[in-house]
């Protein structure tokens, strides 16, 4: 049975992948660790403090998931691929800044950056970091937050310059600088582009390989109307997708991409996309159509307290919108986190398996 399943899922998704409608709408659902942390029966302050249960959770998650959920997952990870798990602090430990962590105190407090840049001479002062502290940083993260001193080679990967910044300087801070000084802000993002290349190059030597496919996540990015977008964001997304993207380029954005969506076909040339809840679906559908492969756009606000109706008329929604002639994954818009209901999302998997039937309406 297991098997059976597993090669029906196999097929879905290579037939989708290739625009062809398969039996019926795949269902993948992306889901995160803090919310297997909360199924398990554990906080973020033992997730992200304790190396054992955070190795844990990773691998007794994607069990659950498996199992339960009942989507189109292949299979579940080992306990060779769970790791210890920092969080979205990448660019903190990078540029050396404060880092806040859940404690005894603050046990649901996912870990954050304390923004270290609040001017234009922070900006001017900003120097590209040399991979190997970047590295030594990641290190020491792991004793200040696992109480253990773990051996790493490589320095943890950071976002596209603009999300980046917005990590180093706060969201308000970001876009109020992209309008009031533009040039530091170039100056800023070249900076991070600099950084981002010394340190996907440094973990390539380390690892031997040359990187020759990529996915970008770019939540930030997304807040900014399409004439911003273009002297902001494109210059440089694009040239990371060039030097790293010969083949396959990704994206993940979790803000508003449909005003944006001609840049990531024809200026990116992505090939798939994890769609943030934000978009319109209808229109992503229009531009990506035989194209780029998508998932996503489901409010996961709707798996804490939406009722069954509310679920029922968004899955409903993106597959109607977005299922026709394949190429649609169904998902949530974004990682599904800590909060949500799971008795909500079994619902809704249920209900897309039986409302996806190809043809869809």
């Amino acid at each position: 049975m297991e098997r059976d399943r597993i090669e029906g899922s196999i097929r879905r998704l290579e037939s989708t992948r290739h625009f062809e409608e398969p039996d019926r709408v795949p269902i993948l659902i992306e889901v995160g660790a803090p919310f297997y942390a909360k199924v398990l029966g554990y906080t973020l302050n033992d997730y992200y403090r304790n190396v054992e249960i955070c190795k844990y959770v990773q691998v007794e998650g994607s069990k659950w998931a498996f199992r339960t959920l009942e989507d189109d997952r292949t299979g579940v990870i080992g306990d060779d691929d769970a790791g210890p798990d920092i969080g979205a602090v990448a660019e903190g430990i990078a540029f050396g800044c404060s880092i806040s962590l859940p404690d005894d105190d603050n046990p649901w407090l996912s870990p954050w950056v304390i923004p270290s840049i609040r001017s234009v001479d922070d900006i001017e002062a900003l120097e590209v970091p040399d991979p190997r502290g970047c590295a030594r940083r990641l290190r020491a993260h792991y004793v200040k937050a696992f109480g253990r001193d773990i051996l790493v080679e490589e320095a943890t990967n950071i976002h596209p310059p603009c999300s980046a910044a917005g990590s180093l300087m706060g969201p308000e801070r970001l876009y109020t600088y992209l309008f009031k000084h533009p040039d530091a802000m170039h100056s800023l993002f070249g900076k991070l582009l600099e950084t981002f290349y010394a340190i996907k190059d440094f973990n390539d030597e380390r690892k031997v390989v040359a990187t020759n496919g990529i996915g970008l996540c770019d939540d930030h990015a997304g807040y900014l109307p399409e004439d911003m977008y273009r002297r902001f964001v494109l210059p440089y997304n694009k040239r990371i997708y060039e030097r790293y993207g010969a083949r396959w380029r990704s994206l993940h954005m979790d803000s508003r991409t449909d005003h944006i969506a001609k840049i990531l076909v024809e200026d990116y040339g992505i090939m798939d996309m994890d769609l943030g809840a934000a978009a319109d679906i209808a229109k992503i559908k229009e531009a990506f159509d035989g194209k780029v492969i998508f998932n996503g756009n489901v409010d996961s606000k709707i798996l804490v307290a939406g009722s069954t109706e509310q679920i029922e008329m968004s899955t409903e929604h993106c597959i109607k919108s977005a299922a026709r002639g394949g190429g649609y994954i169904f998902d949530c818009g974004g990682e599904t986190y800590a909060g949500i209901d799971p008795t909500r999302l079994i619902y809704m998997v249920r209900y897309a398996k039986k409302m996806g039937k190809y043809p869809t309406g």
